[in-house]
């Protein structure tokens, strides 16, 4: 019967439940035993067992988070910059959206030095080996979230660092959320983003581009971009995109998720359609030679979007975790 105090990470809204109700949503959602839950999750996290992605994870709690995180935003094995991100006052997370302040430095940047070097020099070359994925390559695109653990005072060479999360599945391009719609921005798209930012961008994309190319390089390639007319065009426009390149050296499509049920089409979406930070992503790779095509994954059109996709060369997915179910599908 004693009560916990419970904050979502991914908007900081807070709720109050029972130990008991809250075991109960965990193993089996929203029951008559659960209480009332206004969390966007739908519980039942150990639903069909580790086979079927059934877990809970058992994280270490750092109260410092208070303070802010530092997120290490990697192409492939190169650092390219450092964010510290500050959740809203009185909330744990700093996610895209939930009012938290973003600071930019570059990936050089002398405060963070020693946990740089210790990340970069010592630690990186075990985290494939790690997860289980010893033959795979780095992501292309990925971040580390590291929260400091140790007690004020201590001093720099000393500190602590936790990992909070790896994350390649949904990571945003932060300098593109002017782009990314929200109840006050209902209409935000890629114009919507300074110029500045947007070359900014484009750094990334780029040096995206150049890493998909080396870790294509045994590749077959092909002579010129898939056509995909057989999968429903759920975007409005493809603005900022640059036109496909006519005998590109491979070839990619970008896949995205669309929650026709939801306000914009689920988060991290701009106006149109796409994830807000589509286009550097596309871009990038057209710029190194590579067509990439943005499509969007529709449940019901399961088997042709399979048939249409096994003629890349590659894919891109950025698909939200929990967007395909939310969308109806599976």
């Amino acid at each position: 019967d004693e009560v916990l105090s419970l904050m979502e990470a991914n908007d900081n809204h807070a709720e109050e439940h029972t130990v008991a109700e809250f075991i109960e949503f965990c193993v089996n959602g929203r029951t008559d035993k659960s209480g009332e839950w206004t969390s966007k999750g739908v519980g039942k996290y150990l639903e069909g067992g580790k086979e079927a992605g059934g877990m809970l994870v058992d994280q270490r709690f750092c109260p410092r988070i208070v303070e802010g995180e530092l997120r290490y935003n990697c192409v492939g094995p190169e650092l390219v910059g450092i964010i510290h991100k500050k959740p809203k006052e009185g909330g744990i997370s700093a996610v895209g959206g939930t009012g938290s302040i973003y600071t930019f430095y570059g990936p050089d940047e002398p405060k963070f030095k020693n946990l740089t070097d210790n990340f970069l020099k010592k630690d990186l070359n075990f985290v494939m080996p790690s997860l289980g994925l010893g033959d795979e390559p780095i992501p292309l695109w990925w971040t580390t979230d590291f929260i400091l653990a140790s007690p004020e005072g201590t001093p720099a060479e000393e500190e602590k660092w936790i990992v909070g999360e790896f994350n390649c599945s949904c990571v945003g391009i932060s300098k593109c959320l002017p782009a990314y719609c929200k109840d006050d921005t209902p209409n935000a798209n890629w114009n919507d983003i300074p110029d500045e930012d947007k070359k900014e961008a484009m750094v990334y994309g780029d040096k995206m581009g150049k890493v998909a190319l080396s870790i294509l390089a045994n590749a077959c390639g092909g002579t010129s971009p898939i056509d995909v007319s057989a999968l429903t065009q759920i975007a409005k426009d493809y603005l900022g995109l640059k036109e496909q390149p006519a005998n590109p050296k491979f070839r990619t499509a970008l896949v995205q998720i669309y929650v026709r049920s939801a306000p914009y089409g689920g988060s991290d979406k701009s106006s149109n359609g796409h994830r807000y930070d589509m286009v550097p992503f596309a871009n990038g790779m057209i710029n190194a030679g590579i067509s990439c095509q943005p499509i969007h994954y529709v449940h019901e059109e399961h088997d042709t979007f399979f048939e249409v996709v096994k003629n890349f060369d590659a894919l891109i997915v950025r698909c939200n975790p929990g967007q395909i179910k939310a969308d109806g599908g599976s």
